[in-house]
């Protein structure tokens, strides 16, 4: 959805460019600036961690350059579309970057097998002790324990999921 919201903007970008710099001398500068974002970043979307691309120098910044060729005076309708094809840029690459640490996905399966290993076994020993109640109280815990792990991990999965489609 972001990514397609992104082309989007940069192909009315485009059409901007077209309209407002044809037969100027920037012209060709200014396709240059555009052909660059488009290999440089809308097509590294697998390749770049996200937040590299969002901590570019604004020296580096093909949009930063397009921008400085199309400003003369009041800001011109170029400058509208590069604002909003920076959002939709923002958005794309918020919705890249990992939420969640692969280690967190590591404890949480670590918690999960102790969780599954040890409370049959301190069940199994404790109904001999206090009787058919605590082995309730103790289930009833086991079901909560499972229930949220599964529960956070499944938001990890989803996360997962969700920039998958993004991405494709």
């Amino acid at each position: 959805m972001y990514l397609f919201a992104e082309v989007s903007e940069a192909k009315s970008l485009l059409e901007q460019i077209s309209l407002v710099c044809a037969g100027r001398p920037i012209y060709q500068k200014a396709l240059a600036h555009l052909s660059r974002y488009i290999a440089e970043d809308l097509k590294q979307v697998n390749t770049i961690d996200p937040a590299v691309l969002l901590s570019r120098r604004p020296v580096d910044d093909p949009l930063e350059g397009l921008m400085y060729l199309t400003s003369v005076g009041t800001p011109s309708a170029v400058y509208d579309t590069i604002k909003s094809l920076r959002e939709a840029r923002a958005n794309r690459l918020g919705a890249l970057q990992r939420k969640l640490p692969e280690l967190h996905s590591l404890v949480l399966k670590t918690l999960g097998t102790v969780v599954l290993v040890t409370f049959p076994v301190c069940g199994s020993g404790s109904q001999i002790i206090g009787g058919h109640p605590l082995l309730v109280v103790q289930s009833v815990y086991f079901g909560i324990m499972v229930f949220g792990m599964g529960l956070v991990l499944g938001v990890r999965i989803s996360f997962k999921t969700m920039n998958i489609l993004l991405v494709d």
